[in-house]
């Protein structure tokens, strides 16, 4: 096929709708032009015709409306407006819509023109910008300056709009460069359908071509880059996509049902001809079921027809609201508010986000806003539930296919939204009944499908198959026979085999079963109960005195005899607690026995203070717990293991997780002085990751230092808290590439581990682009040179300041080169964007050039929570947060997190410096004032919960 045909703007208009298409039009091929085409160009024309008479009035006899040839000389005459410019030059054919002159200077004196198009939508679109870029690339040719902005008419009430260009008009440098190649014939495109296809010319033909080739591209919703990522892997069909399809299970972080389109699994659908559910559905419903479908124009805004089926148990009703124009809007939705209104509670069901856009947009100027958000609040988008968890035999999740997989059917053949609206343009141009029976009709079947697509997914027993519907298959089904289960819970068929097994484990049958027939078992399991502790032996009996009154603060009292205190319930309390030593640890238990006291002041009787506060479990004790917890990453139940098995001490999880909480209420002083410490270094990493809690997402941030780390949590990714945090903050701040960090002001220096990876990604992703390669091989070889040399002297500056010369050549280089393939341009603007924040550390002494202080402490903190997935609080988060960033700054600094915890100190470099003497062990560890411990009861079970 020979490419010889010049550049033509329906050749630019094409190319930017679909890059097949302008390769159709630049090869001189012809189409059947659609109807709906049509109808944009006579709408097109209307605008043309009314913004001429406006710009006719506006300009006078300045304006030009005869067509003209675009050249500097026909310019430099300096007519205020030209229409119909033509310009002619070598494989180039185009006519501008229009030319408004401006000040500014150029090759034709201290003015210069911006280009003008014609419009038929009421909203500018993506390709109407890029256009307009072209023709100003292709007017600065003419006029040697570039023009700033485009002006175009559009709508039917003829605005006018600004369109900016870019500086140098890369982009249209970029799309121009294409075409060239294009008109060569140099390249050729592949078949890709898109949102065009519906109104373009070729629209059966590149269908046709599409079946034909299995086209990736007949899946709707799959976008170009994701079918050239599918391309690099060899896969070119829709065929060999449904191979690729594995079940995945859910991740231990997976939290709530997965908002993911799978396409191969789409594309097994289309293979197989059968309707496979993913995860497990909820479809609300009602008493009371209304089935709710509106037609609207887009481009005016305005919604014509209501139209609803209401389902109240065997009886249907159906119901249209037609408005004759714009006005009429708000009388058919009050029609439509006093139906729903008759009814108690009713389900509303829709397809797709246009109807809930719709209610909101007309709550705003309703009087019966409550009844619009019960409305609001029970509707169901029937869409958002089929493309989490259904994957029908069709090329999209349109109403149309979908319906026709379950037997309906529409009067029209073609009927689409698309031919709805040109329904609508005729009967405002005609007012024929013929047009509006049409779309009445039109919408009572859409309804109609609707309601029947509801009620086949809520049909019961997992959607089954029936002799008129599609063969319905639980992806489920699909992930037994893809892995089977090896560890875990079978899916039994049978109850009765479910029943069977479930008492088949070995630990039930220890505890239930074999323990009624051993009296070894029965000897050996039996677990210690609330009343062991009470049974140890006593190390250390102490009285608690007292030396004056809590009511009177006299000093004048007197100790009771036992036979006078007996009223008084005297008890004694236990404190557990743990020696340790450099050669081994075990358990010391200390009775306290209060005095009883009267006050001769005022009468008072009472017991010291001091003795309600003693703490059931001493502080080395509750430090032994937290290392084992914090460092080792031992379990509440594992702990409380360990204490029964090594030391017959009855602490059961509850207590345990107490002492995370008091033992992290000591050192929020210390975690505090660690954060200020951060702020105020000279080198501060950071770094974040996302945790999944009972109340939902959040996320953990780290900073670090080479010897400090700490640990914040924060409900969401904003980092306004970090400028609160770095106000002070005159260092050097090591990060990755999240933006967020970008509006820090300090020198930044960002990771370039993290950068080097993502290139290695692309130079995978795309092993033959050599303009790829010419950029980041000069990269790899100046940052070797660097990180050699920090490996030889360390992190130096005067050892480091001779690879400036080398930096500043390898971005004068980048700033240079053009590069045209897509990666390659990508990692281009990449380095140009970061330039100033790649290289950093060669201008300071110590900091590094990679984040791995901040990515190691986040491992840690990964380590704790791939087990505790969405069982954690907030409230215990931050306090294990707490004790995290003590650990992690012990650790850095080389220091036992133990020794720290049992020394009582609560400054890590003091207790550095040399006091190591551990808090002596004969003082009675005290609750916090204000603290209340909790009581334990014991359960039918023989375990111990807190007492409600």
């Amino acid at each position: 096929m020979g490419v010889n045909g010049p550049l033509t703007i329906q050749v630019l208009d094409g190319y930017l709708h679909c890059r097949y298409l302008g390769f159709l039009r630049i090869a001189g091929q012809r189409g059947e032009i659609s109807e709906y085409a049509t109808s944009l160009g006579i709408r097109r024309t209307s605008v043309r015709t009314v913004a001429v008479e406006r710009i006719l009035r506006q300009f006078g006899d300045q304006a030009v409306a005869n067509p003209i040839s675009l050249t500097p000389d026909a310019l430099r005459r300096g007519a205020l407006f030209l229409l119909d410019a033509d310009l002619r030059r070598g494989d180039i054919s185009i006519r501008f819509d229009g030319l408004q002159r401006v000040p500014g200077s150029s090759v034709l004196g201290d003015f210069h023109y911006v280009p003008v198009l014609f419009g038929a939508d009421r909203h500018l679109h993506r390709t109407d910008r890029a256009l307009l870029g072209l023709l100003g690339l292709l007017l600065s040719d003419v006029q040697g300056t570039a023009p700033r902005y485009g002006l175009v008419y559009h709508g039917s009430d003829c605005r006018l709009s600004r369109v900016r260009f870019s500086a140098d008009l890369s982009g249209a440098k970029s799309l121009m460069g294409e075409l060239s190649r294009l008109q060569r014939g140099e390249v050729q495109p592949r078949l890709v359908l898109n949102d065009h296809c519906p109104t373009c010319e070729f629209s059966t033909k590149c269908h046709e071509q599409a079946l034909r080739e299995d086209n990736l591209s007949l899946l709707r919703g799959l976008g170009q880059k994701a079918i050239t990522a599918y391309a690099r892997k060899g896969i070119l069909t829709l065929t060999q996509l449904a191979h690729t399809f594995r079940p995945r299970r859910s991740g231990k972080r997976s939290v709530g049902p997965s908002k993911k389109r799978y396409f191969a699994l789409q594309a097994l659908a289309l293979r197989d001809r059968r309707v496979y559910v993913l995860g497990t559905p909820a479809v609300p419903t009602g008493e009371v079921r209304i089935y709710l479908d509106l037609e609207g124009t887009p481009d005016d805004g305005f919604v014509y027809l209501v139209g609803m089926i209401v389902c109240e148990g065997a009886t249907q009703t159906a119901f249209s609201f037609w408005a004759d124009r714009k006005d009429q809007e708000g009388s058919i939705f009050e029609e439509f508010l006093a139906v729903v209104a008759r009814y108690h509670s009713p389900r509303v069901y829709a397809y797709g986000g246009y109807e809930r856009a719709f209610l909101k947009r007309m709550r705003r100027n309703s009087g019966r806003k409550k009844l619009v958000d019960r409305i609001v609040d029970s509707l169901v988008n029937i869409l958002g539930v089929i493309y989490s968890h259904f994957y029908f035999p069709t090329y999209t999740n349109g109403l149309k296919e979908i319906g026709s997989v379950l037997g309906c059917t529409w009067s029209e053949e073609h009927a689409s939204g698309i031919q709805s609206i040109l329904w609508r343009r005729h009967w405002e141009t005609t007012q024929d009944e013929i047009w509006k029976a049409k779309l009445l009709t039109y919408n009572k079947e859409d309804c109609a499908a609707l309601r029947t697509v509801v009620e086949f997914l809520l049909m019961p027993g997992n959607l089954p198959s029936t002799a008129q519907g599609p063969t319905v298959v639980p992806v489920n089904e699909l992930d037994e026979l893809a892995y089977p289960p090896k560890w875990g819970v079978t899916n039994f068929a049978n109850p009765d085999f479910a029943a069977i097994n479930s008492r088949a484990y070995f630990d039930y049958q220890q505890h239930r079963v074999f323990i009624r027939t051993s009296k070894t078992l029965r000897k050996h399991l039996r677990k210690p109960g609330l009343h062991h502790n009470l049974t140890l032996r006593v190390n250390k009996h102490i009285e608690v005195t007292a030396t004056r009154c809590p009511d009177c603060k006299s000093n004048n009292v007197r100790t009771l005899s036992q036979l006078e205190s007996a009223g008084m319930r005297v008890r004694t309390k236990r404190s557990l607690d743990l020696l340790i030593t450099s050669t081994g640890m075990h358990r010391h238990v200390t009775e306290c026995r209060p005095a009883a006291y009267r006050c001769e002041d005022c009468g008072h009787r009472f017991k010291p203070d001091r003795y309600h506060r003693i703490a059931t479990h001493g502080h080395a004790l509750m430090s032994w717990a937290m290392h084992a917890h914090i460092a080792h990453r031992f379990s509440y139940g594992t702990i409380e293991d360990l204490f029964r098995e090594f030391f017959g001490l009855s602490v059961n999880d509850s207590e345990i997780h107490m002492f995370k909480s008091l033992v992290a209420r000591r050192y929020r002083k210390t975690y505090g002085g660690l954060l200020a410490k951060l702020a105020s270094g000279s080198v501060l990493h950071a770094d974040e990751t996302e945790v999944h809690l009972r109340t939902g997402k959040g996320y953990v941030w780290v900073f670090a230092s080479i010897e400090e780390v700490a640990y914040v949590y924060k409900r969401s990714r904003e980092a306004e808290f970090i400028k609160g945090l770095l106000r002070d903050f005159h260092g050097v701040l090591v990060s990755d590439f999240y933006a967020a960090y970008d509006a820090i002001v300090c020198p930044q220096q960002k990771c370039l581990i993290h950068l080097m990876r993502d290139l290695n990604q692309a130079l995978l992703a795309s092993p033959y682009d050599n303009e790829l390669h010419s950029l980041t091989q000069p990269f790899g070889t100046l940052l070797r040179e660097i990180v050699t040399t920090v490996d030889e002297y360390g992190l130096k500056h005067y050892r480091l300041t001779r690879h400036q010369r080398g930096v500043t050549e390898f971005f004068t280089q980048i700033r240079a080169r053009n590069v045209r393939s897509e990666a390659a341009q990508a990692v281009r603007n990449r380095l140009l964007k970061y330039q100033d924040k790649l290289f950093t550390f060669i201008q300071y002494d110590g900091v590094p050039w990679n984040n791995n202080n901040a990515e190691n402490a986040i491992k840690q903190f990964a380590y704790y929570r791939e087990n505790r997935p969405g069982v954690m609080k907030e409230s215990g988060l931050e306090d294990y947060l707490v004790l995290l960033s003590i650990f992690q700054t012990c650790r850095c600094k080389g220091l036992s997190f133990l020794q720290f915890l049992l020394s009582g100190e609560q400054d890590i470099d003091t207790f550095a410096v040399g006091t190591r003497r551990r808090r002596p062990q004969a003082a009675l560890p005290l609750y916090p004032k204000g603290f209340t411990p909790p009581h334990f009861a014991k359960t039918k079970t023989g375990k111990q919960r807190p007492a409600t």
